[in-house]
C-alpha cells in the first residue's frame, strides 16, 4: 500500500517544526547563559581539571624543576618547585601564593635593591623621624649559588622564599623608645 502524499508532507512539516523550536530553544538558553554573570572564581577560558593543574605548576613535578622565572636586571632568577622549606611548594604551604604576591616578587627583584647578599627589598627602609605607622616591605630572599651548596649543582637555586616584613624607620625608632621628641 502506498503512503499518501499528505501524510508525507505532514510528516516532513512536524520535522521542521521540532528542528525549529529546538534552534529556538538553544538560542534562548545561549541568550540566558551570555546574560547571567558567572561567579567571581568561575573560569571561562579552561575546564576545572586543566585549571588545577595550570594553578599548580609543580604538581608531579621534581624539586629541581623551574615554576616561574624573574628577572633581576638582565639576569634570570628561577622559582623552582622546592621543598616544604623552600621555592615555590614553600610559599604556597604558607598560604602565600598569588598573582597579586607574583607581582610583587617580579616588582621586588627588577626595581627593588639587595639590602644585603642575596636579600632584595622592594622599598628602602625610612630614616629620620616619623609618626608614620611601621612600612609595609616586600623581601625576597635568593640564592645565587648552586642548588644544594654542591659545586656543579643547577645554578641558581634560585628563590628560597619571599615574605611582607613591615620595617621602621631606625632613628624614629630609637627616638621613641628613648622618649625624644622628634
Amino acid at each position: 500500500m502506498k503512503k499518501h502524499p499528505v501524510t508525507k508532507r505532514g510528516n516532513v512539516r512536524s520535522t521542521h517544526f521540532r528542528k525549529s523550536a529546538a534552534t529556538i530553544i538553544a538560542a534562548a538558553g545561549a541568550a540566558v547563559l551570555l546574560s547571567v554573570p558567572a561567579p567571581a572564581n568561575a573560569s571561562t577560558d579552561m575546564h576545572a581539571a586543566a585549571t588545577a593543574s595550570a594553578s599548580n605548576p609543580c604538581k608531579s613535578k621534581h624539586y629541581s624543576k623551574v615554576a616561574y622565572n624573574f628577572w633581576i636586571g638582565p639576569s634570570k632568577m628561577p622559582l623552582r618547585c622546592g621543598t616544604k622549606t623552600w621555592g615555590y611548594n614553600h610559599i604556597v604551604e604558607r598560604g602565600r601564593w598569588s598573582t597579586s604576591f607574583k607581582n610583587k616578587i617580579s616588582d621586588t627583584l627588577f626595581n627593588g635593591y639587595e639590602r644585603t647578599p642575596g636579600v632584595y627589598y622592594r622599598y628602602k627602609v625610612g630614616t629620620g623621624c616619623s609618626s608614620k605607622p611601621p612600612r609595609k616591605n616586600f623581601k625576597v630572599v635568593v640564592n645565587k649559588g648552586p642548588l644544594g651548596g654542591k659545586p656543579g649543582g643547577l645554578t641558581p637555586q634560585g628563590i628560597i622564599t619571599a615574605t611582607v616584613e613591615y620595617t621602621t624607620p631606625a632613628i624614629a625608632a630609637a627616638s621613641a623608645n628613648a622618649g625624644a621628641k622628634c
